[in-house]
């Protein structure tokens, strides 16, 4: 029997020998030492269960420890958001007071019914002009093409209905109608652009000025949208060539030349063509004209002038219609600064920006004027103008400077208290007045306000007048409703009689 080999009746033995070893081991060496302070699962009676959604703190190493300030940089950056806070609340500019830019120009909405009876109606309207362009009858035809590009209704059912008929009728007067409605309706694929171009070349004056007033409203709805949006314009090339030809056949005074100019504008914005006959455009006296031309030239074309600037300034100074003075001013901005003052023009804009101010009579070209001074970075200096101007000694100087801060804002403090000294001691009432409209332009209804504009009350006087209107303007605002302290100075009908203010305030204390 070697070393390693034993008996059968060994093995029982040894294996108890080998046990009771390594549980003397175990039990000796191996034993866990008791841990201060004890577990809180010592003492807890019932099993704990973490809740997944509880949330624990994790510590993760190598995190960096944040650097410690000393107390005097702390103090110092407290100091600096401090005067960062009240440099950026004393400026009382015109945005905390009036509405959004895009409230200036309110749009047209859109009304829209949403009365499940009435759109069936619509959809029964749909079908039966649906119907009606497969009739026998070419007047039914006719009318029912023109329905359909006027109700501007572009779902898939009114497109391909539209363009079977023009595949399948070869009536000239159908083809030309319905090729006007898809135009219209934005649908210039491959056969609707073929028909267009023959309209355009073969039709008759009339018709041609027809569609080129279809395309040219596609074309600005296309144009007006990002690149990555637009629609694929089938045989540009070919459409651009035809439209190059309308628009240096004739003169610029002629609708038909001038819509086509349009055209190209919005199809090819380097296009020298349109750009020539929108340039002739500029000294016609057509007002009209004239700024559509401005339009196409600045916003589409990014086209700058010392020309186009002059004329600018032109429409923005005698045009008689405001909304051409207001564009004019918008256009003015989306030139931008440096290029007016490539054109060396910079002082002659500053100079009628300062003018349109005050000599404005309509508000929202004011607001807009206002908007354009902050945008070609000329709003300071023309804050330094006018509070200047506010010591003058003319009152018609005066007048202008508080009449420009309705549209400007105010740019501190000191100037709010400055009208608001003005209101109570200068000597011109026709200034005291503009500075109640001022602040009612500007929506101060701060308390001081309201309490100044109520002990002036009158019903007898214009400036009583104007203080019972302002008055009616500011309290309407959120702000004022929830103020409990100006409660007792609401006016009330008991003002506008003839009640002093101090006898309805004391009623109203007594109720």
């Amino acid at each position: 029997m070697g070393p390693m080999e034993c008996a059968p009746d060994d093995w029982g033995k040894m294996f108890w020998v080998e046990t009771r070893i390594a549980l003397q081991h175990e039990n000796c060496f191996e034993q866990n030492p008791d841990i201060f302070p004890l577990s809180p699962s010592t003492w807890r009676k019932t099993p704990f269960r973490q809740d997944p959604s509880q949330l624990s703190i994790v510590e993760k190493r190598g995190l960096v420890i944040p650097k410690q300030h000393s107390s005097y940089l702390i103090k110092a950056d407290q100091m600096k958001l401090m005067m960062q806070s009240k440099k950026a609340s004393s400026r009382m500019l015109i945005s905390n007071f009036l509405k959004a830019s895009h409230c200036l120009y309110p749009l047209k909405i859109k009304y829209v019914d949403n009365d499940p009876e009435i759109n069936m109606w619509k959809r029964k309207r749909l079908q039966d002009l649906i119907g009606s362009l497969a009739s026998s009858v070419e007047q039914e035809q006719v009318y029912a093409a023109q329905a359909l590009g006027c109700l501007g209704e572009t779902n898939e059912l009114v497109l391909s209905a539209l363009q079977n008929a023009l595949q399948v009728c070869r009536s000239l007067p159908v083809r030309y109608e319905v090729t006007r409605s898809l135009v219209l309706l934005g649908c210039l694929e491959a056969a609707v652009v073929r028909e267009l171009i023959g309209q355009l070349k073969r039709g008759s004056p009339m018709r041609r000025m027809d569609m080129l007033a279809a395309l040219r409203v596609a074309l600005h709805t296309w144009a007006a949208a990002p690149e990555f949006q637009r629609m694929l314009v089938a045989a540009r090339s070919r459409l651009i060539q035809i439209l190059e030809q309308l628009a240096s056949s004739q003169g610029p005074t002629d609708d038909s030349s001038f819509s086509a100019a349009a055209c190209l504008a919005y199809l090819d914005s380097s296009n020298p063509t349109a750009r020539e006959t929108l340039q002739r455009c500029l000294v016609l006296e057509d007002r009209k004209m004239k700024m559509q031309a401005l339009i196409l030239l600045v916003r589409y074309m990014k086209i700058a002038s010392a020309t186009i600037i002059q004329a600018l300034l032109d429409q923005l100074c005698h045009s008689p219609v405001y909304k051409y003075r207001a564009d004019s001013a918008s256009l003015l901005s989306c030139i931008g600064l440096w290029r007016i003052q490539q054109e060396d023009l910079e002082d002659e804009v500053f100079m009628v920006l300062l003018e349109k101010l005050h000599c404005e009579p309509f508000l929202v070209v004011r607001q807009t004027v206002a908007m354009t001074v902050e945008v070609l970075h000329m709003k300071e200096q023309v804050w330094d103008i006018v509070e200047n101007r506010l010591k003058e000694k003319c009152k018609v100087t005066r007048r202008q400077a508080v009449a420009s801060l309705g549209a400007l804002g105010l740019p501190n403090k000191q100037v709010f208290f400055t009208l608001l000294e003005m209101l109570e001691t200068d000597s011109s009432e026709a200034v005291r007045i503009q500075v109640i409209k001022t602040f009612s332009i500007l929506g101060m209804n701060k308390r001081h306000v309201l309490k100044s504009l109520l002990m002036k009350v009158d019903p007898k006087g214009p400036l009583g007048r104007e203080c019972v209107k302002a008055l009616r303007g500011l309290q309407k605002s959120p702000s004022t409703q929830r103020d409990p302290t100006l409660r007792d100075y609401e006016i009330s009908q008991e003002v506008v009689t003839g009640v002093s203010p101090l006898a309805s305030c004391v009623l109203r204390a007594g109720r």
